[in-house]
């Protein structure tokens, strides 16, 4: 999903990639406290520069990742908890299973129901596993459920993710990645509905 966000988006995106392509699972204090507090103090205007912004909800969904992605669990609560739709309730619920708190992520996830990028997660999640050389027996297990299944299941992921908190085998690393696409794509959807 190749989305043209503005300058200013872009730039924050370029940083994380740069220099947290992959967010751990359970962060322990935010990746960059200078980001943090620039994305806290940008108004949606300045972040979405140009674009004429027709949803806010969206928008802070936006801004609530961004903040996830940096690792800035309590600001990117502090405006997910706000969000009244199913994209707030996702951005929510990531942020208490990376915490970790995994029945609250459960229940927000509970809230969000089937949303519009589990079939490209799903999708996203068997390339990396084909990607993935001598994948241990753990892993493959993954592999054989995620192929078995039609749709992504969110509470597999966070079982996943409960079970392997502190790990750093290559499950770990398979989730990890799978996190950092997530975000993304919930990124872009929640830019291409802002706008």
């Amino acid at each position: 999903m190749a989305v043209m966000y503005t300058p200013a988006i872009a730039e924050v995106i370029e940083k994380l990639e740069t220099g947290n392509p992959l967010p751990t699972l359970v962060p322990q204090e935010a990746w960059s406290r200078e980001l943090t507090d620039a994305l806290e103090s940008a108004s949606l205007e300045e972040l979405f520069q140009g674009e004429s912004l027709k949803n806010t909800t969206f928008g802070n969904a936006l801004k609530s990742g961004l903040l996830l992605w940096n690792d800035a669990l309590d600001e990117s609560h502090n405006i997910s908890q706000g969000l009244e739709n199913q994209t707030g309730s996702y951005w929510h619920g990531i942020m208490h299973r990376r915490e970790p708190d995994y029945s609250n992520s459960k229940y927000w996830f509970g809230r969000v129901g089937t949303h519009p990028i589990f079939p490209q997660l799903r999708e996203r999640a068997i390339e990396i596993l084909k990607e993935t050389p001598n994948p241990s027996d753990a892993l493959g297990h993954i592999a054989q459920a995620i192929e078995a299944s039609e749709n992504w299941d969110a509470y597999q992921f966070i079982d996943w993710c409960q079970a392997t908190e502190n790990g750093t085998d290559d499950v770990t690393r398979f989730l990890q990645q799978v996190q950092a696409e997530e975000i993304k794509l919930l990124l872009a959807y929640s830019y291409q509905n802002a706008v």
